[in-house]
């Protein structure tokens, strides 16, 4: 491979090879039509996608932004989640890494972008914090409770996010320091069109007045082992809480388990815990970022969300 590495943006003319590139690297692979709704459909901005060229031009790996329209402390920040990071064997090793890298970091620099953030695998942690610079922006613990069953509830499934999701959520994202800055339109993308309808969704109260919902997705281990996850969840009050978690269980009573990922201040941890929910002290995910514009911008302390799931889009 000719040093130094040539990096450009994917054109969509792109996606059979992007495709076929990351399902060399993951453990379930990822089909054409869920690759173009993750990345066209957001109707926050289209996915960008940078790849490095071997020597006949063609793309050799990939390391994709999205972009994540956030709150902190109260103020809108314009960010991008790095995610699909891979490099094909002749790539792999520090100056193709760094190359790609920095490109994608001076794209995203470029669309104005104020804070670029990541969770890195084992791999990749330390050496994107010691060669590019990322530093820890928070960490995700894992709370899970083993055997859930299925428990009394009244929540409604739902196949549509409505207008009053938008009167909704910013009641209960007022009270965080961090959060995505979401909206029906988004959440109707993010969960409910994506190919294959991997996620099922129940909300508690009336659909003219939402007052809580849960996000929630199956997935098995290479063992066998089956997880339910609690991909997201926010509620008005503990009535409506309690009633989606009962949802969330009935839901999981064929799972060995079911989890979340939860950042610091998740606002609805103690109830959890007197649910049965406990910390799985050998799983913690990092969140690393990097400040591209502006003032560095920090983690928040207070009350904070975030979505995050095993084997699934971050955002």
């Amino acid at each position: 491979m000719k040093l130094p590495v040539r990096v450009r943006t994917a054109a969509r003319r792109d996606v059979p090879a992007v495709v076929s590139l990351l399902s060399q690297a993951f453990r379930v692979p990822l089909d054409q039509p869920t690759w173009e709704w993750y990345v066209y459909g957001n109707p926050f901005g289209e996915t960008r996608v940078y790849v490095p060229l071997d020597d006949q031009e063609e793309p050799a790996g990939v390391f994709a932004f999205t972009p994540v329209p956030l709150r902190i402390n109260g103020s809108p920040i314009l960010a991008s989640s790095g995610h699909h990071l891979f490099l094909k064997p002749s790539l792999q090793g520090g100056p193709a890494f760094i190359a790609l890298s920095r490109e994608a970091l001076k794209g995203e620099a470029g669309k104005g972008v104020q804070l670029g953030l990541g969770l890195p695998n084992r791999r990749s942690y330390q050496p994107q914090k010691a060669l590019i610079k990322w530093q820890d922006f928070c960490f995700l613990e894992c709370w899970y409770k083993p055997s859930p069953a299925r428990r009394a509830h009244d929540c409604r499934p739902v196949d549509r996010f409505t207008p009053s999701f938008d009167d909704f959520y910013p009641q209960v994202a007022r009270t965080l320091q961090f959060c995505i800055d979401k909206n029906a339109e988004w959440m109707n993308w993010r969960f409910l069109d994506r190919p294959g309808k991997p996620y099922t969704v129940y909300a508690a109260g009336p659909a003219s007045s939402l007052t809580g919902y849960v996000v929630l997705k199956r997935w098995r281990e290479a063992d066998g082992y089956l997880k339910a996850h609690i991909i997201d969840l926010h509620a008005a009050d503990e009535e409506a809480l309690s009633n989606l978690i009962a949802a969330a269980n009935s839901y999981a009573a064929s799972c060995d388990e079911i989890n979340l990922w939860v950042s610091p201040g998740f606002p609805y941890g103690n109830f959890l815990w007197e649910c049965g929910f406990a910390a799985r002290e050998s799983a913690r995910q990092p969140l690393i970022s990097r400040t591209l514009c502006g003032d560095r911008l920090a983690f928040p302390g207070g009350g904070s969300s975030f979505s995050y799931a095993d084997g699934d889009f971050a955002y």
